[in-house]
């Protein structure tokens, strides 16, 4: 069994490289051929929490699971917030092949398939990026835009500016602006990606413009949300799975509970757009949306790719 720690995969596998992995995890998980049950979280300290998920692929034939560590202050003493590992068997004879440290495959996988969304279903060849978020994951958001888009323009928006900048930094020659106030950011913007920890709604629905597209990347779990209900209201949703958002988004739960939308609220799998068995954009106007979860399918497929790739 290879085991494979972070600093292996870093500088040697790109968001970029991904994006098709992914495209391939997520038309499966759309099309019935991938296991992924209802993730187990609990809290084992005042600022922590233990995470589980564990699922299966059929193709290729993997099982496994993901133990993390969940500590969102974890990032200011230069941790990850998620620690831990992804455990990867193959499924002809339940042989262990890989255990993959989860933080950089956490972070990779999940902006490929953000890079996978926004290509789907914003508008042709998005030139203005805005990420909200100055941690782990706004970084490989970064990444990801510069590897698969040709951005004119890309605006780093945090609570702390500071950060912003400092995140700048570690992106010289890039056409990056750090922009303080969030309105101004997200003005004009073809795609905003939001990467932060907020527990609570930032992203204000009266912000989005007509045919945006907006990723959303930082709340996972149902107590967690960064848009308001008025902005769930405007977009046309699409998730990584309809059994996770139905668990797990608390952007649309709260919303439908303030009766700011309907039980009919429309969801589309990003793998039934892929597949071409749904809409996705159907309207240059539309505001579409991307709700991320992160599915244990996408970790065992990034994984395998790592372990096939790094050897």
């Amino acid at each position: 069994m290879k085991v494979i720690a972070a600093r292996d995969v870093l500088g040697r596998i790109t968001v970029a490289e991904l994006v098709p992995v992914m495209e391939a995890a997520m038309r499966d998980v759309s099309a019935g051929a991938a296991l992924h049950p209802p993730r187990l979280a609990v809290e084992v300290s005042g600022t922590g929490r233990m995470g589980v998920m564990y699922g299966a692929l059929r193709n290729p034939p993997l099982h496994g699971a993901k133990i993390l560590s969940l500590f969102p202050e974890a990032p200011r003493h230069g941790l990850s917030s998620h620690q831990g590992f992804v455990l990867l068997f193959e499924s002809a004879l339940g042989r262990p092949v890989a255990a993959i440290e989860a933080d950089a495959l956490t972070a990779l996988r999940t902006a490929a398939v953000s890079m996978l969304a926004t290509r789907a279903l914003a508008r042709p060849d998005p030139r203005v990026f805005t990420i909200c978020g100055s941690g782990e994951q706004a970084e490989f958001h970064l990444r990801g835009v510069l590897q698969c888009f040709a951005p004119a323009e890309i605006r780093l928006w945090a609570r702390r500016p500071e950060a912003a900048t400092a995140l700048a930094g570690h992106f010289p020659g890039a056409p990056l602006r750090v922009v303080q106030d969030l309105g101004a950011a997200v003005a004009g913007a073809d795609v905003v990606t939001t990467a932060t920890s907020a527990r609570k709604a930032f992203l204000c629905g009266e912000m989005l413009a007509a045919g945006q597209h907006v990723n959303l990347v930082g709340a996972s779990l149902a107590d967690a949300r960064e848009v308001d209900d008025a902005g769930v209201a405007r977009m046309t949703m699409f998730t990584d799975a309809l059994e996770s958002s139905a668990r797990e988004s608390g952007e649309i739960l709260e919303a439908r509970s303030a009766g700011v939308i309907g039980e009919d609220y429309p969801v589309t799998e990003l793998g039934a757009v892929l597949a071409g068995s749904a809409p996705g954009r159907t309207d240059p106007a539309q505001i579409t949306a991307y709700k991320s979860h992160g599915l244990i399918v996408q970790d065992l497929a990034a994984g395998w790719h790592i372990a096939q790739t790094l050897g």
